[in-house]
């Protein structure tokens, strides 16, 4: 006669073994009203008061025009697999962007028209993908946002391999669920929950400046270079008439 206990230490050790995949369902999320603070940031200035070295790699490209603002809701996948992708849309809450790192494998497309589809109809704020879509011309045509590194027409397989929220890495930023993510025409950028605010403060101030340098262009056809000569000098700059 076999012994249950045994039996039960064998299923766990079945299990476990099969066990391929970690959900955390959990995200501590910002409040609406900071990231409401990002409406109308330009991903260039946050960069700047990030210290000018924080974009996500720019290989990764827009499918469209479209911004997005929005919590990241990440999702880590081996190449050429998407089973968690599914589950990221279906669980992930409105305002959620999936940020899903596919370590950068261009060559068998994880997200496509209907997946993009289907996360539109649940009120996702966008797609960041460090790998590879398809049914490029349909993405291009919604007004859902979608940025990812490359398009192959190869579908996925669906083995149930992946983790969903746990830190993913693109390029040389590491991407925490719950940080804020901020895409435009320039790229994207994540902020860390715990300084959003700062951030936000910061980058207003650099885009403040910038409009009174456009606005001295227009005004006077010049601005103040007084801190580039500062430079020079500072610099021991030879200037010969």
């Amino acid at each position: 006669m076999i012994n249950p206990a045994w039996q039960r230490w064998a299923s766990i050790q079945r299990r476990e073994q099969n066990m391929r995949y970690a959900i955390n369902c959990q995200i501590d999320r910002l409040s609406s009203e900071i990231i409401r603070q990002y409406a109308d940031l330009a991903v260039a200035d946050i960069c700047d008061a990030l210290g000018r070295n924080a974009a996500l790699p720019s290989a990764l490209k827009p499918f469209n025009n479209n911004r997005i603002l929005g919590t990241a809701y990440t999702v880590n996948l081996p190449a050429s697999e998407n089973l968690l992708l599914y589950y990221a849309v279906d669980n992930a809450r409105p305002g959620d962007v999936l940020v899903v790192s596919c370590a950068g494998y261009t060559e068998r497309a994880v997200a496509g028209e209907i997946v993009a589809a289907l996360a539109k109809a649940r009120g996702l704020a966008g797609f960041v993908i460090d790998g590879a879509v398809r049914d490029a011309e349909a993405l291009r045509q919604t007004d859902f946002p979608v940025y990812a590194r490359a398009v192959s027409p190869n579908g996925p397989y669906k083995d149930a391999c992946g983790e969903i929220n746990v830190p993913v890495s693109m390029g040389n930023v590491v991407i925490q669920p719950g940080d804020l993510i901020v895409a435009d025409a320039d790229g994207i950028v994540s902020i860390r929950r715990q300084e959003a605010a700062s951030v936000a403060e910061q980058a207003r101030k650099i885009t403040e400046a910038g409009l009174k340098k456009l606005q001295s262009i227009e005004k006077h056809g010049s601005m103040d270079m007084t801190w580039l000569y500062d430079k020079l000098a500072k610099s021991c700059c030879d200037i010969h008439s």
